[in-house]
């Protein structure tokens, strides 16, 4: 069974009193999804709430959405925003735990011979 999980993750400094800082961060999960379309059109469209906030970046001024291969965006080239940022298609795979493992050992032994 295939599904495809969308996330975005939020890494930012949080100000404490005395002007001290901590380090977040923020996992939001938008849905898990059958099909990489669907994962695709729901991850764009909270992306489009990220543009309704904050300025694409000028020096590359393009909405860099999830289209066909993307899997991961950034707000490096993106955005200007005040923290960074991580949104992500990732492909789960629900499989037999035991065929996995027995997969694992055989694809790590040796070769004959060596």
């Amino acid at each position: 069974m295939k599904k495809y999980l969308v996330t975005i993750e939020f890494r930012y400094n949080k100000r404490l009193e005395d002007d001290e800082t901590t380090y977040i961060t923020k996992t939001n999960t938008i849905g898990v999804f059958d099909t990489i379309e669907e994962a695709r059109i729901k991850g764009n469209k909270q992306l489009e709430v990220l543009e309704s906030i904050f300025p694409l970046n000028p020096n590359w001024n393009n909405k860099e959405r999830f289209k066909q291969g993307q899997t991961l965006i950034s707000n490096l080239a993106y955005l200007t925003t005040p923290f960074s940022f991580f949104a992500k298609i990732t492909y789960l795979n629900y499989s037999d735990l035991r065929a996995d493992i027995d997969q694992v050992l055989i694809d790590t032994k040796p070769p004959k011979g060596k």
